[in-house]
């Protein structure tokens, strides 16, 4: 498992004792790898983020995050890895509406009582926010708003990025902001990227890209 930030082992998830979502899905990423993983809507690839990132557990199987496996730990424990060892960007922010764009980047260092400065600066300018910094959520666009939330997940420097349909609903402009956030946090910041998509602009990140399909999860080219 050397090299790896993040493997899924023969990961199995059915609801109502009936339906495979997944079936025997097996997943590895290493450091500065951007991820896609293309699906119809329905297709599972929530649920798979949602094992990825230790939100849900999943029937059988296995997901390691740095040398940690995370499926048998004790909610306690999965909060901290949540916090610390994986960022999240969901298809909607999630700002919080009563904080600044610094503030809603600082809060994940202030939950994890961490210095908040030099590290929300580097962020802010990083993802070209110094200029937000003092804006709350209803004063800047939904696509700088996704810039944001990308600068937020990376606030704890966590080994591995999570995305789930990032750029779904933003216009081209906003898509391509949101693109050029998720580059630059592998490229930076070296930061391992799973990105669940159906938007083809999303393969131009991409450095390996897979098909969930029936549960199965394939290669994809071309």
């Amino acid at each position: 498992m050397a090299g790896h930030v993040l493997r899924a082992q023969d990961l199995w998830k059915s609801y109502d004792g009936r339906t495979d979502v997944l079936q025997g899905l097996d997943l590895s990423v290493s450091p500065g790898e951007s991820v896609l993983v293309w699906g119809e809507n329905g297709s599972g690839k929530t649920t798979l983020l949602s094992l990825l990132g230790a939100l849900d557990r999943p029937d059988r199987g296995s997901v390691t995050v740095g040398s940690r496996e995370t499926t048998g730990l004790k909610e306690r424990e999965l909060a901290r890895i949540r916090l610390l060892d994986i960022g999240f960007v969901f298809q909607t922010h999630h700002l919080i509406d009563d904080l600044t764009v610094e503030e809603n980047v600082a809060l994940p260092l202030r939950l994890a009582k961490r210095p908040e400065g030099a590290r929300v600066g580097e962020l802010l300018e990083v993802f070209g926010l110094t200029k937000l910094a003092s804006r709350r959520p209803d004063e800047i666009s939904v696509g700088e708003s996704q810039r944001v939330a990308v600068a937020r997940a990376l606030a704890n420097g966590p080994k591995l990025l999570l995305a789930d349909e990032p750029t779904a609903s933003l216009d081209p402009k906003g898509t391509a902001a949101v693109l050029e956030a998720l580059r630059l946090a592998r490229t930076t910041f070296g930061t391992a990227e799973v990105v669940a998509t159906h938007d083809a602009e999303v393969r131009e990140i991409a450095t390996q890209e897979y098909l969930l399909e029936e549960g199965v999860l394939r290669p994809r080219s071309g």
